[in-house]
């Protein structure tokens, strides 16, 4: 028998999260985009029990994987600060993710971003967590893309640590930065730090309207993350150059057989 073993593959895997119907046109154009981009990959969709039967059977078609998980509550929905927050329900119900340790590596994408090109290229990184800079404060990363190894005992960490800890935002950014403390310093070799184009939010896009070079020094984006409200299919009289990435691939979907 051989003394060297081959190494069995490593189970890699993309997720994301919905916990109402409002926010389907979102997952399904997420899924697509992931399918366009040539990814194969399996693709995960956890799921609460408010999700519908008929939500779950369009993602299914799409080739979701879809898993029905328990909805976290946030420790922080009574904050004056929370009221309409997009987050509000699924913020917290986002750590169920670490619980999916059938799969050796997650890259998770919130439900209202697109994969531009294909980033099978980040399950290389060799780390626990990696995630994207925000666009504010610059040296706190955002949620909305997580690279990370599940782990039973990681998550039930962060489960326990869930109501007490503290959130700047009043969602899973700001906890999970509290969680995973000095990300932007390099001092926790097993955190690791994403370029902005695998999460360039549109907010910052937003922001820099008056000054255009800024967004295109991001380019070429990997992955469009729609952050801020109203989501481009809750404002379909909205389209600027975002909103249009966003239509462009919803449009594709219309013709794609599934």
């Amino acid at each position: 028998m051989s003394a060297a073993v081959a190494a069995a593959p490593r189970r890699e895997a993309y997720a994301s999260l919905l916990t109402n119907d409002d926010y389907l046109p979102g997952a399904e154009v997420l899924l697509h985009s992931l399918r366009a981009s040539g990814t194969t990959r399996p693709r995960v969709v956890l799921v609460t029990p408010a999700v519908s039967a008929r939500a779950r059977s369009k993602l299914a078609r799409r080739g979701a994987d879809v898993r029905e998980v328990a909805p976290i509550a946030s420790p922080h929905a009574a904050r004056p600060d929370q009221a309409g927050k997009c987050w509000a329900d699924s913020g917290y119900t986002k750590l169920q993710v670490w619980a999916l340790d059938d799969f050796d590596v997650v890259l998770y994408v919130d439900v209202d971003a697109v994969v531009c090109e294909n980033v099978d290229h980040l399950f290389e990184i060799d780390c626990d967590l990696a995630a994207a800079p925000d666009v504010f404060p610059p040296d706190r990363f955002n949620a909305g893309v997580l690279l990370l190894r599940p782990d039973r005992a990681t998550y039930e960490r962060l489960v326990a640590l869930a109501p007490t800890a503290p959130s700047y935002d009043g969602g899973d950014t700001g906890f999970l930065n509290a969680a995973f403390p000095a990300w932007h310093g390099g001092e926790n070799a097993r955190l690791a730090r994403l370029p902005f184009a695998c999460n360039a939010q549109r907010t910052m896009h937003w922001m820099t309207r008056a000054a255009p070079g800024y967004w295109e020094a991001v380019k070429p984006i990997k992955i469009l993350h729609f952050s801020s409200a109203p989501k481009p299919w809750q404002a379909p009289d909205k389209k600027g150059e975002c909103e249009m990435v966003w239509w462009d691939f919803f449009l594709q979907m219309q013709l794609c057989p599934v």
